[in-house]
């Protein structure tokens, strides 16, 4: 049976907008939805242009990395540095294992661990960076951190919503 006949109202999964796949050789292909498909053979590219393709691949990947610091200099640069480390070290991704966690889950652990602690930021951004995946795991387990966290996303989300609200961008009536 398919999803039509178990739920007749089932809409039909639709395809990717754009898929991306690479043949190992330099030769990169977008296949679109509707069945399109666009190459581009990097080996006949001008050297110029190869070396802008790798500069704007640099630039996104460490800035991926401390997009979500907010402004924490020290949560940025320890992400950027991390990805540099690791590119230098043949590792396009971090090996991350099972509760792996990504730059922004660790920058709200290490607040809500200072919160709690009453210790300085920066400290414990550097501690919670150097620490395994197994020990951030078992620190997002503890029921006061976890709280914490919660209360921190909670007080973003109202400033959020006062913003949203202050600027008009909340209209509802019945």
């Amino acid at each position: 049976m398919n999803d039509q006949t178990q739920n007749p109202q089932a809409e039909p999964k639709k395809p990717a907008f754009c898929s991306k796949d690479e043949d190992g050789k330099g030769v990169g292909s977008f296949t679109f939805g509707n069945g399109t498909v666009v190459t581009l053979d990097t080996n006949e590219l001008e050297e110029e242009q190869k070396y802008n393709l790798m500069m704007h691949g640099l630039w996104q990947k460490v800035g991926d990395s401390y997009a979500s610091a907010k402004g924490d200099f020290t949560l940025g640069i320890a992400a950027a540095q991390k990805v540099c480390d690791q590119l230098l070290n043949n590792q396009w991704t971090a090996s991350k294992g099972s509760g792996g966690e990504s730059a922004p889950k660790v920058g709200e652990l290490a607040q809500a661990i200072a919160n709690l602690k009453g210790l300085e930021l920066a400290a414990v951004n550097a501690a919670v960076l150097k620490a395994t995946d197994e020990q951030r795991k078992a620190w997002r387990k503890n029921s006061a951190i976890s709280a914490e966290i919660l209360r921190l996303r909670a007080e973003k989300a109202a400033a959020r919503a006062q913003a949203a609200e202050s600027k008009g961008e909340v209209e509802f009536s019945l």
